[in-house]
């Protein structure tokens, strides 16, 4: 492997830990409202807090089509995000301000079921 891919590879994964370090500060904040977090885009903020269950859909979306994109798309990347999802909103068991709600595991896992496919049929389009 020539170090321009090594390279390339390790900016990928970096990303991607990123976008999961986001999602996760996001998930574990004692409050769920993002319009207050000073360094997010206020319409950003404002738009994900009126749309509680559908912003887990599109966070995880997001993550699992990078994750697919630059790390894997086999079957157990997608039981591994979808098993971070749940940890995530597990965990809000004992965070004061948040409130366990299974709705948002559907949520999440949905949003890594809808992005499996849509990379799925990108790669498959550019291949």
């Amino acid at each position: 492997m020539s170090l321009q891919s090594r390279r390339h590879r390790l900016i990928a994964a970096l990303a991607v830990v990123a976008l999961a370090a986001a999602v996760a500060y996001f998930a574990l904040r004692s409050s769920p409202y993002l319009q207050y977090i000073p360094w997010l885009p206020r319409p950003v903020g404002v738009w994900a807090d009126h749309n509680g269950i559908f912003r887990n859909v599109v966070a995880f979306f997001v993550l699992g089509a990078a994750f697919f994109l630059f790390v894997g798309r086999r079957v157990v990347h997608v039981a591994l995000l979808c098993a971070f999802g749940t940890a995530l909103e597990v965990s809000q068991i004992w965070i004061r301000g948040r409130v366990f709600d299974w709705h948002d595991i559907v949520a999440s896992v949905g949003g890594v079921l809808l992005a499996w496919p849509v990379i799925w049929l990108l790669r498959r389009r550019t291949a």
